[in-house]
């Protein structure tokens, strides 16, 4: 642990002391100087304090503090990845150490050997502590060794507990203090001081594999030697002590903190057991913090907690899920995402369409059901009526090639969808101002994202048109490559986006985007539920890896016979601080399977 604070942590350290000590009458007034406030800072007990308020407050609301972004680059983080500071410092006048492990104190000599303003203040921590120092009076040598003056003396290895005495004896000597100070005054008793050693062993976590060797701290930094036979753990903690590896071991079954007694060697050679002890966290499971409540039954907008649904083809299949987050289960709110999927009757064209309620909107799950549903009405009325015109034209578009008739076919088609979806928009966008007229609210409270795709899916290639307003994503996965069919919106700090609205026009070509492909093996959408934590970045978006490792999660879910129940199941994974509403739709092509049995009678 480190013995000095880091840059950052001192800077919000010195703010928070300078607002304590702040005049509040007269702005910009303190109570004292900057020389005092670097002597502040100096004392590790009052820093300390500040820690373990931290402590406190991060045992109350750590899984909430999780769910925040700016929890990963907050003061109160850093505080406490800073740790409490050691107390047990060498303090320059005042020490004289006559054995390793032993040390005096002479308060009297402190007093006529003034020592500067920064050292007093340690010392002070030091004397302020001395509830956790054993004072130890001479031993007779026909005294048997035993626990003197809670001071913990070596003796033979026992599984017999041993008694604590709860008297301090303080060193009486006859010496006469007069001869050594001419004065007269009264001399402070010297106190021979001794510190219990101090162990450690990391904290473990319900449910996880634990494996770990307890440490000495202090006096110096090193293993020992356990007397497996002295050390008892509770047995239904569900771990136990491997004395030939000389660690805990085990998967913690509850949480709390532990004190366990044991006695230990430094070494092998050691002859005599010495006693100590350490204390053992456990933490809970984050996922047993997580509570399911139920929404208000009387609140508007009644949405279930999760919805799917698959549609199959001869070549193809379409399939969508959407589970409420653990954000809204925890606080008995409603999912917000919602989608839609749809084949247009007797085509090869089909929609995927998935949207994400702002989650600070109270109405947004209606917004993202009148979204999906007013830009599926649109888009099924326009395909009905131009396919065969937009089937004409994709015959003429040799996939792979920049000639000129393919490449005035793709500005046909794109300028085509670039007005149809900004139709779209505009429908959508007035479904939801009619709506928040009608319950006489801002628009604002029914915000969500949009993001669709328009496939033509033929048994070799596949042709697909985007609109993407928010975050989320939409790809076109292939084996050896994947396609981004836009940029997820970001906001002016993390976890923000776009939502749709009237400024959509705005740069609405870069929303739009068009392609042709003879190697797709699935169209995938989703929203930043999924997303943000199996990509993370717009960086990991773009990452083929990234994209290779989540296709092996979800491939063997499309196998099953009801694939899209088993990704609903697949998407209530937990993945700390990602807990939204994840709602995900894939159109995936159905593997050629040669007719064997028929070749076999040609």
């Amino acid at each position: 642990m480190s013995q000095t604070l880091t840059h950052e942590v001192q800077t919000v350290f010195l703010s928070t002391l300078k607002q304590l000590l702040q005049d509040q009458t007269q702005p910009n007034q303190f109570v004292v100087d900057d020389e005092s406030f670097n002597q502040l800072l100096k004392n590790k007990k009052i820093y300390n304090a500040y820690h373990d308020l931290a402590e406190q407050i991060y045992a109350l609301m750590g899984f909430q503090l999780e769910q925040s972004p700016a929890f990963q680059h907050s003061s109160l983080q850093r505080i406490l990845e800073q740790g409490r500071l050691p107390i047990y410092a060498s303090i320059s006048a005042g020490l004289d150490r006559t054995e390793p492990n032993q040390q005096q104190f002479d308060h009297t000599q402190m007093m006529l050997n003034p020592i500067n303003e920064g050292d007093a203040l340690e010392s002070i921590d030091q004397l302020d502590f001395l509830d956790e120092l054993y004072l130890s009076a001479p031993i007779d040598a026909e005294t048997e060794p035993s626990l003197i003056n809670d001071c913990f003396v070596a003796k033979p290895c026992s599984t017999t507990p041993l008694l604590l005495s709860t008297t301090a004896n303080i060193d009486s000597s006859n010496t006469d203090h007069k001869q050594n100070n001419p004065s007269g005054k009264q001399n402070h008793e010297v106190k021979m001081v001794k510190k219990m050693p101090h162990f450690q062993i990391p904290n473990a976590r319900v449910g996880q594999d634990y494996q770990a060797r307890i440490q000495m701290q202090y006096p110096v930094k090193e293993d020992v030697l356990i007397c497996s036979e002295s050390i008892k753990i509770p047995e239904d903690l569900g771990i136990v002590f491997d004395d030939e590896a000389q660690q805990l071991q085990g998967i913690p079954l509850q949480a709390g903190e532990f004190k366990l007694v044991f006695q230990y060697k430094n070494s092998e050679a050691a002859q005599a057991w010495s006693s100590g002890e350490v204390t053992f966290i456990i933490t809970a499971d984050p996922r047993s913090l997580w509570q399911v409540n139920e929404p208000d039954i009387n609140a508007p907008y009644q949405k279930a907690h999760s919805d799917h649904q698959l549609i199959q083809t001869e070549y193809f299949n379409l399939m969508a899920c959407s589970q409420r987050g653990r954000s809204h289960e925890h606080a008995g709110t409603f999912r917000d995402d919602d989608f839609l999927i749809a084949r247009v009757a007797e085509t090869d064209w089909s929609l995927l369409i998935v949207a994400d309620g702002a989650g600070s909107a109270s109405y947004s799950r209606q917004g993202s059901l009148l979204a999906v549903q007013s830009a599926a009405k649109t888009l099924t009325d326009y395909l009905e009526q131009h396919h065969p015109h937009l089937d004409l034209l994709l015959q003429q578009w040799q996939v792979g090639s920049d000639d000129e008739m393919t490449k005035s076919v793709a500005q046909q088609i794109y300028k085509d969808f670039h007005d149809t979806f900004y139709k779209t928009a505009q429908v959508a966008i007035e479904a939801i101002e009619q709506e928040a007229e009608l319950k006489q609210v801002a628009a604002k409270a029914y915000a969500t994202t949009l993001l669709v795709a328009v496939v033509k899916q033929c048994e070799q290639k596949t042709f697909i048109s985007t609109f993407w307003m928010g975050d989320g994503a939409i790809a076109v996965y292939a084996k050896d490559k994947v396609r981004l069919m836009g940029k997820p919106d970001g906001g002016e700090f993390a976890g923000q986006t776009r939502f749709l609205d009237r400024s959509f026009a705005q740069q609405f070509g870069s929303r739009v985007n068009i392609g042709y492909y003879d190697d797709c093996e699935a169209v995938i959408l989703m929203t930043d539920g999924i997303s943000d934590p199996r990509f993370e970045t717009d960086a990991g978006l773009a990452n083929h890896e990234k994209w290779q490792a989540f296709w092996q999660e979800i491939e063997p879910q499309l196998q099953q016979p009801h694939p899209d129940q088993a990704l609903l199941e697949w998407s209530k994974f937990f993945s700390a601080g990602h807990h939204d509403d994840r709602t995900l739709a894939i159109l995936w092509n159905k593997p050629v399977i040669a007719d064997v049995e028929g070749l076999a009678h040609d």
